[in-house]
């Protein structure tokens, strides 16, 4: 692991979607935070277990695949965002709302099949596992800070937030096209 393993990976969970959102609006209702955030570790740490040990069963050539199309997804969302309304949270029930969403969240796909090096040794799964819990959790503060600090205006953060999804399609597809040019 790297310097931009760990960019590429910060700037993948920070960025908003739905567990990002039940954070930041369980906060602004006031929930507790250390129950949030435990809520999402156990989704994304269920969620990468699956994914992590479907890894074998995979042949190589779809995990690349799965990579542009992880990149796809994020061009979509970052193109979305940048150009959309402010982002509507709803209604949050909570932790429960908060597991069942990070457990089915892309992110967790798209870091465990497309960022973790293919060839990683199994006993070294368990430290990408870590670091994806750890990542999150830092960026899921982030976002519950941010729940506690704004009231309102996610235009400015949605187009802040859709330029870093771009740029991490970008990072994501860095390794597919230098290998094309080769």
């Amino acid at each position: 692991m790297n310097s931009l393993f760990f960019l590429e990976a910060f700037l993948l969970f920070v960025a908003p979607g739905p567990t990002n959102a039940l954070l930041m609006a369980g906060t602004m209702k006031r929930e507790k935070a250390v129950t949030l955030l435990a809520a999402q570790a156990c989704g994304y740490g269920i969620a990468a277990t699956l994914w992590l040990s479907l890894r074998p069963l995979m042949p190589p050539d779809a995990i690349q695949i799965l990579k542009v199309i992880a990149a796809g997804w994020l061009v979509v969302l970052g193109l979305r965002l940048m150009a959309s309304n402010p982002i509507d949270v709803g209604e949050s029930d909570g932790s429960l709302s908060v597991l069942a969403t990070t457990v089915l969240n892309p992110k967790a796909f798209i870091y465990c099949l497309a960022m973790v090096p293919i060839d990683a040794e199994p006993q070294v799964l368990g430290a990408f596992w870590i670091v994806l819990l750890g990542m999150t959790a830092t960026t899921g503060s982030l976002w519950l800070l941010l729940g506690k600090r704004l009231r309102g205006g996610w235009r400015i953060t949605d187009k802040i937030a859709g330029a870093a999804l771009l740029g991490f399609a970008l990072l994501l597809l860095r390794p597919l096209l230098a290998a094309a040019t080769m």
